[in-house]
């Protein structure tokens, strides 16, 4: 065995790859597996403390379990399909620092948490050297072994398993209840049932209630929902083919019996043009040589059948220059958030290389003498140069042997770069490329540049101007606390950056990530209701209800069913069951007997081993059971005696509907109605709730000055919104009075505020009132950001509705108010559309010259000029939260103040504060560094040099191969827009072009990477720790092309330079058709409607996206439905299925997505497997679709209609910034709509051709629309289908 057993000391720390011993290798996985599934002894470390703990492998429910004096809940396991890696403590910087340790007993394992960019971290030390080197290598076998896919139904058979320990029954000790098989619905299939559907479910398997509920049970129940029969019965029964009239074109009768055998599989197969072996595939899937209906599903979503073949080795030819290579590369690598204020880690480096990034970038700053990696002029932490200097040693390679790039930030002085030279050199030793290759003149090839390290960073051999990062010099930041004139006794923490001339401030000090608000919002916090009894849902269970208001509620139901039955009724056994007033924790029967008078019985409630037990109190040896919803039942089924008559529970006394005396409740209102009252009342939170006759309930509000509604949901009694259960509607809306309801894109959290009462409506003109279009549930559409404007003068608003800000204050979603001439409306921050003097706004461009040096970026609130500004310093305060504080006053301006909770930092602050300058023109400021030749030598082929404003063939003809240009997002659209665009490929195809975000995506967002690539660049820098789609792209290009090894190779015809990346023609163009048939699995945190979207990504001829209807099941959605995209250049092209869930409030949750190259797509029935946003495979979760390909011939119609697609979606992006068309406007409709029709009736499949067209034109005026509507022919609207007409002028 090889440890490093050195002693620790405060010198650099050493990183070291430990190797096994030779008899633990030879060892097989099942004799590990004995040693490992035995409870073993071990430390764990949890900071600051150290437990003992006992660790095992549970290979039921493939897990690590570790227990250590309590109960096992969820968070004490790991499940190992997301292990990702195994450490030694010499293999990992955390454990190298604990002192008092045996380093070769020690062990970290990394392993992936849902939704999170950074891996999980568990650390411990077993309890000697061979049970550390048994549990390393056991868990590094099941890493490779997939265990957990060994065998198909496998990963269910786990996922069956785990529920125990999810539902926490084993620590219990007590047995599965119905209860818990709700929970485990809902809470780990995300699949909302209610009461009475599950027990419709577990009558037809027969379940008894009463009986605990077992692993085959739940097996049996998750298989009923799961499995849709529908699939077999559309495409594979031959009968019901016949039937039914199926599209024989897109079926394959492969079932006659309940059976399908070998010679049949083999056919199958065969159509498939599948290297999969027919009898293999019955023998692992099926048995007896015969697989089943359920079986043949099994294997049509399984990873076997998948719609492309993920690439596991290097398929390209890579022995040609590394500029004809797309790279996978990263932007501020170090970055686990935003770019203000986040984390950095050495963490994020392994991950972005173990993903297959091969450039990762190193800003270099001087501390205290040291050299560390951060973000300058940020808040962010930082990170030793030397500790990710050893963690790009031991994982540059390990994915693929191709060359990594380090592209360098250099702000080290000249001493400090030739340590910095030194510490490379030593570090990488002969990986580090120190001297140019025999390269003949052109950049290597990634073949020649094996296993080696390149500097990417400007050389500088002379005095040379080096700019700066911002156009001021920034003096200090941080987080501090500001208040001013206006806003009195408002301490709010905000991150604030001090240059020469200005103070920037945020709204607010964040501490969650920014790019989180990117994908999903939920309505659930600490504070959300979780009802799981099922009492709770019964109607015969009231709430809280004192017993006058029950007496009062059951003589009602008396009368009422005496009205409607007669006087004769009998009403023996109706009962209701309410907690009770007097004993806390025991209820209540109330029942009618045979003289329909109501009795009142108390149930008693006792603990039996920790657990509750319920019996009626009458009886001395009354039976007991476990819930009330068990007595109940029981006592449905058998007669309790009163007064030695047996009596049988029947009906159930419902509690009365005490909501509809609200004001905020309208009964039978329409959506319509609905709008027009709240359009009367322009402030965020203003609610009602209507009902439809269909009893179905919606809550509508206000929000950022739209409507927008929720469906609420009803179990039984309970209303549920997300995951949230109340014990009635009146409880709902006093619960979001207090909390929030609703989070926007923005973090704006929406509480209900004000109720709406029930108001005429016929005269109300809702565009008077509106400021921005309706959102509603079935249509939420993305708003186009409004123009920022910055304040000129301070201003106190007079009322709630009107802002108050200062000077300097940038003010978003800004738009002129038609009715109150004079003024605006507009958000500041948390306070949203409220109103504004016009007068005092000037527009403020992000992207001006003079503001994109704002260091906050698109997060900036206001800034304030320190022109003339008197600092004063304040020791002792009134105010006893901040007894520190700094007030500026500047010349005829209001005063501000920061406050701090340390003197010493307000001393600091008050320094920087009394040295600011006074402003002046702004220049390019900069300092004088000659860049020390140590370091400057290892500088080869990555040679950093500005960008021109222009790429001239001039400029192209005289850069060397060796030289690198490093732009922005922006600054590439305006080489791609200029006559000379094709330059930008010319300039790619002799050197590497680098593009990396602009400066004011703060949240760390990304910009979409398609440009770049189209045009050639190599090198476009992605912010990895954010999963959005520019990221699932990146994952899709690289992850799952040319063995994943981060190098794809361009297509010919660009290497050449013949490609033109703005053509609409080229010869290899492809018709999809691809039926969405189902799915499996696609569960999210709320709601049940999922559906799919496929969309092209490329080129800009190329983009088009069909969506399928929400299908109302996850578990196991039917679509059937068949979808249309035409691809032009499929050589560049992508395609993307992704899968959303619309929640309560109509809004789209992520559920995963696929993406890969177009080239990589196969035809027939195919498995669509589905990742998260970070590229991790989500188990299980999959579609079953239908693809075909159809080579498109040069005078096809489908192009012309590509052509007038590209047409309607310019024209599309014009309108949709209209608030009114004009005449030219509605010309130009008419045109297009004539010559799409005339397209039209060439193209064989009118149904897809259609879809592919429609307008948005939601920011038209009622007015405009209707203007629209009466000029343009009838056939526009009338001829798509209703889903998706061209003109959607009608709300849902």
């Amino acid at each position: 065995m090889i440890f490093n057993k050195k002693k620790r000391s405060n010198t650099t720390t050493t990183l070291e790859v430990c190797e096994l011993d030779p008899d633990i290798c030879v060892l097989s996985l099942e004799e590990c597996l004995k040693f490992v599934t035995k409870a073993q002894n071990i430390i764990h470390f949890t900071s600051p403390h150290r437990k003992q703990k006992e660790l095992r492998l549970d290979l039921d429910s493939y897990q690590l379990i570790f227990k250590g004096g309590g109960s096992i809940s969820k968070q004490d396991v790991i499940q190992c399909e997301r292990i990702k890696e195994v450490r030694y403590a010499t293999e990992c910087f955390g454990l190298l620092k604990l002192e008092d340790v045996q380093l070769e007993l020690c062990i970290t394992i990394k392993f992936k948490i849902p939704n999170a960019f950074l891996w999980g971290t568990f650390s411990f030390e077993a309890f000697d050297e061979e049970a550390a080197q048994r549990w390393v290598h056991t868990l590094r076998l099941l890493q490779r072994s997939n265990l957990h896919k060994r065998y198909p139904g496998r990963e269910k058979e786990i996922f069956i398993n785990r529920v125990p320990y999810f539902l926490q029954v084993a620590a219990d000790n007590r047995e599965m209840e119905v209860k818990d098989l709700k929970v485990f619905l809902c809470n780990m299939c995300n699949y909302n049932i209610d009461t009475v559907d599950l027990n419709d479910i577990m009558e037809e398997l027969n379940i008894d209630e009463s009986s605990p509920i077992s692993l085959d049970h739940l097996r049996s129940i998750y298989d009923k929902l799961a499995y849709n029969p529908k699939v077999v019965s559309e495409y594979f029964d031959s009968k019901s083919i016949e039937e039914n009239g199926s599209d024989k074109s897109r079926s394959f009768p492969l079932f006659s019996e309940d059976t399908v055998t070998s010679s049949e599989m083999a056919e199958f197969l065969e159509l498939h043009d599948s290297t999969l072996s027919p009898p293999n595939i019955i023998n692992k899937y099926g048995c007896n040589e015969e697989m089943t209906r359920e079986q043949f599903l099994e294997f049509l979503y399984s990873d076997e059948n998948s719609i492309f073949e993920r690439s596991t080795k290097v398929e390209d030819l890579m022995d040609s220059p590394m500029c004809h290579y797309w790279v996978a590369s990263s932007h501020n690598t170090f970055l686990t958030g935003n770019q203000l204020k986040s984390k950095s880690s050495v963490e994020a480096y392994v991950q972005a290389l173990l993903s297959g990034c091969k450039c990762i970038e190193l800003d270099l700053w001087e501390r205290q003498g040291t050299i560390m990696i951060l973000h300058g002029y940020t808040l962010t932490s930082m990170v030793e140069a030397d500790e990710v200097l050893a963690v790009i040693d031991m994982y540059a390679f390990r994915v693929s042997p191709y060359p990594v790039i380090l592209s360098v930030e250099n702000h080290l002085g000249n001493s400090m770069q030739e340590k910095f030279a030194k510490m490379l050199k030593e570090r990488f030793k002969d990986k580090l490329l120190t001297a140019p290759l025999n390269d003949g003149g052109v950049l290597p090839s990634p073949v020649m540049l094996m296993n080696k390290i390149i500097i990417k960073d400007k050389k500088r051999m002379k005095d040379e101007l080096e700019p700066s990062h911002y156009n001021q010099d920034i003096v200090k930041n941080g987080e501090i606390y500001f208040e001013t004139a206006l806003h009195a006794n408002d301490w709010t923490k905000r991150m604030v950056f001090m240059t020469t001339d200005f103070l920037y401030y945020s709204y607010f000090s964040q501490d969650a990530d920014d790019y989180r608000t990117l994908a999903n919002f939920s309505t659930e916090s600490e504070n959300t209701p979780r009802i799981t009894d099922l009492h709770h849902s019964e109607p015969w269970f009231w709430g809280t209800v004192d017993p006058q208001a029950a007496t009062h509620y059951v003589s009602e139901y008396i009368v009422n069913m005496k009205k409607q039955n007669g006087n004769d009724v009998k009403l023996t056994g109706d009962f209701a069951i309410r907690p009770s007033s007097q004993f806390p924790g025991e209820n209540v029967l109330i029942f009618l007997d045979c003289n329909n008078s109501p009795k009142k019985i108390k149930i008693k409630s006792r603990s039996e081993e920790g657990h509750p037990r319920y019996s009626i109190e009458e009886y001395v040896d009354a039976p007991t059971f476990d819930t009330l919803y068990a007595l109940v039942k029981h006592y449905q089924r058998i007669p309790f005696s009163v007064k030695g008559v047996p009596l049988i529970l029947r009906n159930s006394i419902e509690e009365p509907r005490n909501f509809e005396k609200e004001i905020w409740f309208h009964y039978n209102a329409s959506l319509e109605d609905s709008e027009k009252r709240l359009a009367c009342v322009k402030r965020d939170g203003a609610f009602l709730v209507r009902e439809q006759p269909d009893n179905n309930f919606r809550l509508v509000f206000r929000c950022s000055g739209a409507i927008k509604q929720c469906r609420l949901r009803q179990d039984g009694r309970l209303w549920i919104i997300g995951k949230s259960h109340f014990d009635g509607l009146t409880k709902l809306v006093e619960y979001y009075k207090k909390y929030p309801l609703y989070c926007t894109r923005n973090n704006q959290q929406i509480k209900l505020t004000e109720p709406v009462k029930k108001i005429p409506v016929d005269d109300v003109n809702i565009s008077t009132y509106l400021t921005t279009s309706y959102i509603t549930c079935e249509d939420i559409k993305s708003q186009k950001p409004q123009e920022a404007y910055i304040a000129t003068e301070d201003y106190k608003g007079k009322s709630d509705g009107e802002m108050t800000f200062l000077e300097g204050a940038i003010l978003k979603n800004v738009e002129r108010d038609h009715i109150h001439l004079g003024w605006c409306i507009g958000d500041y921050g948390p306070r949203k559309q409220r109103y504004i003097p016009y007068k005092l706004l000037q527009p403020y461009e992000w992207e001006d010259e003079e503001n994109k040096d704002n260091p906050l970026g698109n997060m900036c609130a206001g800034m304030i000029q320190l022109k003339n500004s008197i600092p004063r310093i304040h020791k002792v305060s009134d105010d006893p939260c901040k007894p520190h504080f700094i007030s500026i006053r500047c010349e005829g301006k209001e005063e501000y103040r920061l406050g701090f909770d340390h003197y010493e930092t307000m001393e600091a602050w008050f320094f920087a504060l009394s040295n600011a300058k006074k402003p002046k023109q702004r220049s390019l400021k900069g300092s004088k560094l000659k860049q020390n030749p140590v370091y400057a030598n290892l500088v080869i082929y990555a040679q950093s040099k500005p960008a021109p404003n222009e790429l001239t063939d001039d400029h192209i003809q005289h850069i060397s191969y060796k030289e690198m240009h490093s732009v922005d997002e922006n600054k590439l659209l305006t080489y791609t827009k200029k006559p000379t665009y094709l330059n930008v490929i010319k300039c790619t195809n002799k050197c590497m072009l680098r593009v990396y975000p602009k400066g004011t995506r703060t949240a760390s967002s990304n910009f979409d990477p398609l440009t770049s690539w189209n045009y050639g660049c190599q090198l476009v820098a992605l912010n990895y720790q954010t999963p959005d789609k520019p990221m699932q792209l990146n994952f899709g290009k690289f992850s799952l092309c040319n063995g994943g090894c981060g190098y794809v190779r361009k297509p010919e015809d660009m290497i050449s330079g013949q490609f033109d990346p703005s053509k609409d023609t080229f010869p290899n163009s492809i018709a999809l058709f691809i039926t969405v048939i189902s799915g499996r699995m696609l569960s999210s945190e709320e709601g049940n409607l999922p559906k799919v979207k496929i969309s092209l990504e490329g080129l800009d001829c190329d983009p088009g996206e069909e969506v399928t209807r929400p299908s109302k099941s996850s578990l196991a959605p039917f679509w059937n439905e068949k979808l249309g995209l035409l691809s032009l250049n499929p050589d560049m092209a992508m395609i993307r299925f992704e899968v959303t869930d619309s929640n309560d409030f109509g809004d789209d949750k992520f559920i995963g997505h696929c993406t890969f190259p177009v080239k990589m797509l196969k035809t027939g029935f195919r498995s669509v497997p589905l990742f998260d946003g970070y590229g991790d495979r989500i188990p299980m979760a999959s579609l079953l679709v239908y693809t075909e390909k159809e080579k498109l011939k040069p005078d096809d119609p489908e192009r012309e209609l590509h052509r007038i697609r590209r047409e309607i979606l310019q024209l599309n992006e014009y309108l949709s910034e209209l608030t009114a068309p004009t005449q030219y406007d509605i010309d130009r409709l008419s045109a297009i709509e004539n010559k799409y029709f005339t397209l039209k009736d060439k193209i064989k499949l009118d149904d897809i051709a259609n879809r592919f067209v429609f307008f948005n034109i939601s920011a038209f005026s009622p007015a405009s629309k209707q203007k629209l509507r009466q000029q343009l022919s009838l056939s526009l609207s009338l001829s798509l289908s209703p889903k998706l007409s061209l003109l959607n002028l009608n709300k849902t």
